[in-house]
């Protein structure tokens, strides 16, 4: 990694042992159930921030799109925890100024906010709170559709908070 890229990439584990023990066979890119909606592989992200290409690496929508399903982390013949390592970029990412006018960072900090408060997600909430800092209007469209859902019982706002959230907080 280029020295003078350092400070953008936070002192990481997972960070460290993907650049280090990638063999870039390609198995992540592989596993990716959203692989084909990413502007890079993840093979490819590993690879830019190795070589030193950290600024690009931040600016990818692939960072935001993992989804941290762990597919790749459990079929890495290398044992690289993939998902671990794109987190740290989102956070690098934020950190450094990377993601003001994307969507995709708004919603996964929408995301953390809510699953740091309640301790697990509503997916309609979740949507709403996202919508309405995104794009309020939207939101109008969706109401026909909402009510059907609501009048059908496939659609629930309601939730419950997890008990002594404090103690599983990190």
């Amino acid at each position: 990694m280029a020295a003078q890229n350092n400070f953008l990439i936070e002192d990481s584990y997972a960070i460290h042992t993907a650049i280090e023990k990638c063999i870039q066979c390609g198995t992540c890119s592989a596993s990716c159930p959203l692989n084909n909606y990413m502007d890079y592989t993840p093979r490819q992200v590993i690879l830019m921030v190795r070589e030193g290409f950290i600024h690009e690496a931040l600016k990818t929508k692939t960072i935001w799109l993992c989804s941290t399903c762990y597919l790749c982390a459990v079929r890495c013949p290398a044992k690289i925890n993939i998902g671990e390592f794109m987190t740290a970029l989102k956070r690098s990412a934020l950190k450094n100024g990377y993601s003001n006018n994307q969507l995709y960072p708004k919603l996964m900090k929408t995301y953390a906010e809510y699953i740091n408060k309640y301790g697990r997600i509503s997916e309609p909430r979740l949507m709403i709170k996202f919508s309405l800092k995104t794009s309020p209007f939207k939101l109008l469209k969706m109401i026909p559709l909402s009510m059907k859902l609501l009048r059908e019982g496939t659609l629930s706002f309601s939730h419950e908070k997890i008990q002594n959230i404090e103690e599983i907080r990190i």
